[in-house]
């Protein structure tokens, strides 16, 4: 019946009729209430077994009418309103609440595109007209959930749909810095529930009988990875709520977002042991508690040429330990994944050392710390009526949900219940994951030899900041706080004991490839790919692939591969080792070209000095390089690496000292010095 009125009668009546009841504040919040009755009532609409058999057969047009109508309403209800509350900053806020509430309703429900057109329509409206400020007091924690909406909005196949979410992000990105000179809060808060958001629109794919493999997948999330590109070209010289200084933040959150799109996608590839996506298992496997051992997940061999690891390691970089730890620390924990599953423990045990300073510093904000809650419209069907409607069965939301909240913050990493990241952390929580990490970063080093150390420094450096955390005296702990944190310092003390009794400082090389390389810390080569660029290389994403075509890498090899070289060189009678580990390094990069379908002749070079390239070959330059020394325990860490030729010495430096959290860097600073004979 309201529906009817609203939809029949004239504007100008309509107005005047809102006009009156903003006169009394209680009666628009009534109203506001009765339009978001309607909304809810009007979600029985959708087919579904358990529809009202009054409601029956009701057309997609005529459903589509009632949300039209309602956003319609919304509009006018905040022109006619919003003058009258102006001067009253709290009844202000209380009506923005009311409005948005009633928008985040319609748009959490599926629509189609001409509904969600007006929707968000009235929602960048609303913005214009309330600001920003009041925007986010109005909706507080709810923030979480518009991020949830606007982000399932960019992945809309609909090009209408993705560009008018772009333009409500865009807006509600330019009022917030304008207003509160920061867009970090809402890049926080979006980034954090995106994983959910992209996990859920798999799963929903998924029980639509769209997705049948990875591939599928990656395919399904084209839409959302287009819009976060569109939002980062943003230019302020053409939009006026753009200020300039605000382009390093936006370009910072969209090359985030990426990022964790593609950890969404690696932490499913390597919970699923084949090609095919079975959400159920990847959910068991993505919610399960970790453990002080290691999980082998699988990798498709042309991962080889994927940004995996930079991926992970820039989402985990966003995220502050003083503020979002939970969020660093799943990032973090996928990069140990997947180097463990390629067997590069070095890499594993510096990733969870950053894991464990993160763990540390978290200590003194926990009470900072921002966790997500539950969507109850995308979870609760008393709420939302049209949730019955996903899938075959009245049980398919639950396991589409139950998909989607294993990404949000997966393994119960602060607690034994599988979601318990609704609760504020305790200095408890923290010691035990703690204790798990160290145990991992023990084992790790473990796996590697001639690393320990390296392995002695950081855990001198964790017992330090440990012991400090302590005796701290402007903090004061519970007496099973203490406890918790001096068991930890037990802990990493009983994992230095093995590594000073084997005295391994300043003792003398292990093992040596040749008198001139070192074996501790590692054998690294510089990767150069030239020639002709095959065509799955020919990418039109921002992000590029980690191997980047004529530009040289600094890589580090894993043990397998050291260890198939030392085969290969036994069997060989001319070979050199070096020759051997090129040559084994260079074999998985060279069956994944083949296996995508490159028809050019693939070289491999192992002779540094030969760059001479064919374009009409593919060449694989690998050369190992050794490190620079300095006669300390340090000089197993570097940024400098150099390679001997006919010519002279040509020196490398990478951004980071290796052994790194990656295995890869590229190569930013090259210089040569020629030998010259009298």
């Amino acid at each position: 019946c309201i529906l009817y009125v609203l939809q029949e009668g004239p504007e100008a009546l309509l107005r005047d009729k809102l006009s009156v009841f903003c006169r009394k504040s209680d009666q628009i919040h009534k109203f506001c209430r009765l339009l978001k009755l309607a909304g809810t009532t009007c979600q029985h609409f959708i087919p579904s077994n358990e529809s009202f058999f009054t409601l029956g057969g009701l057309s997609k047009e005529m459903t589509q009418e009632t949300f039209n109508c309602i956003s319609a309403t919304v509009i006018l209800l905040v022109e006619e309103c919003i003058d009258h509350f102006a001067a009253n900053i709290r009844e202000l806020e209380r009506l923005a609440k009311s409005v948005f509430e009633l928008l985040l309703q319609v748009m959490a429900a599926p629509q189609s595109s001409v509904t969600l057109l007006r929707t968000l329509g009235g929602s960048a409206h609303a913005l214009d007209k309330f600001g920003a400020s009041v925007f986010l007091n109005a909706v507080g924690n709810d923030i979480q959930h518009w991020g949830r909406v606007i982000l399932t909005m960019m992945n809309s196949t609909e090009l209408s749909v993705r560009a008018m979410s772009v333009d409500l992000f865009v807006s509600l990105l330019g009022g917030v810095y304008n207003e509160c000179g920061s867009i970090d809060e809402v890049g926080l808060t979006f980034l954090t529930v995106l994983p959910e958001v992209v996990a859920r629109e798999i799963s929903l794919s998924s029980v639509s009988g769209l997705i049948k493999s990875i591939g599928d997948a990656e395919t399904s999330l084209w839409p959302l990875r287009r819009a976060l590109a569109d939002v980062e070209d943003t230019n302020p010289i053409d939009d006026d709520r753009i200020d300039p200084q605000l382009i390093p933040s936006i370009t910072t959150f969209c090359r985030t977002g990426q990022a964790i799109i593609d950890g969404v996608l690696v932490e499913i590839r390597l919970k699923g042991a084949s090609e095919k996506v079975d959400l159920v298992k990847i959910a068991e496997a993505q919610s399960s508690r970790p453990t002080s051992g290691f999980q082998f997940g699988s990798l498709p061999p042309d991962a080889i040429f994927d940004a995996d690891e930079e991926s992970l390691l820039e989402a985990a970089n966003f995220f502050s330990p003083q503020s979002s730890c939970p969020q660093k620390l799943r990032w973090l924990f996928a990069l140990r994944d997947l180097h463990i599953t390629k067997r590069q423990w070095s890499e594993a045990a510096e990733t969870l050392v950053l894991g464990a300073h993160s763990l540390i510093i978290s200590l003194e904000h926990l009470n900072n710390i921002w966790r997500p809650a539950q969507f109850d419209l995308w979870n609760d069907e008393r709420n939302s009526p049209w949730l019955k409607t996903i899938g075959h069965s009245e049980e398919c939301n639950d396991a589409v949900m139950g998909f989607a909240r294993s990404f949000l913050e997966p393994g119960g990493l602060f607690g034994k219940e599988q979601y318990a990241y609704t609760r504020q952390l305790s200095v408890r929580d923290v010691c035990s994951a703690l204790n798990l990490v160290i145990d991992q970063i023990y084992l790790a080093y473990a796996e590697e030899e001639g690393m320990e150390d390296i392995a002695f420094a950081h855990f001198e450096e964790l017992l330090s900041k440990i012991s400090a955390a302590i005796n701290n005296v402007n903090r004061r702990y519970h007496s099973e706080d203490i406890n918790a944190l001096r068991r930890v310092r037990a802990l990493i003390c009983s994992k230095l004991t093995p590594l000073t009794e084997h005295d391994i400082i300043g003792s003398p090389t292990r093992k040596r490839m040749d008198s001139a390389t070192d074996y501790r810390g590692g054998i690294y080569v510089r990767l150069l790919l030239c020639g002709n660029k095959p065509e799955f290389l020919k990418e039109s994403t921002t992000i590029p692939t980690y191997f980047e075509w004529d530009s040289a890498s600094i890589c580090r090899v894993p043990v397998p591969t050291i260890m198939a070289a030392a085969v290969m060189q036994k069997r060989s009678k001319h070979a050199t080792l070096e020759e051997c580990i090129c040559v084994a390094f260079a074999e998985p990069l060279m069956k994944a070209m083949k296996d995508k379908g490159t028809k050019t002749p693939i070289v491999v070079r192992t002779n540094a000095s030969d760059e001479s390239v064919e374009e009409s070959k593919t060449y694989i330059n690998v050369a190992v390089v050794q490190r620079m020394k300095v006669m300390s325990s340090a000089s197993l860490k570097s940024r400098k690496f150099y390679l001997r030729n006919d010519e002279g010495i040509t020196e490398f430096t990478v951004g980071h000292k290796f052994p790194y959290r990656t295995s890869r860097q590229r190569s930013l600073v090259k210089s040569q010095v020629k030998i010259v004979t009298r």
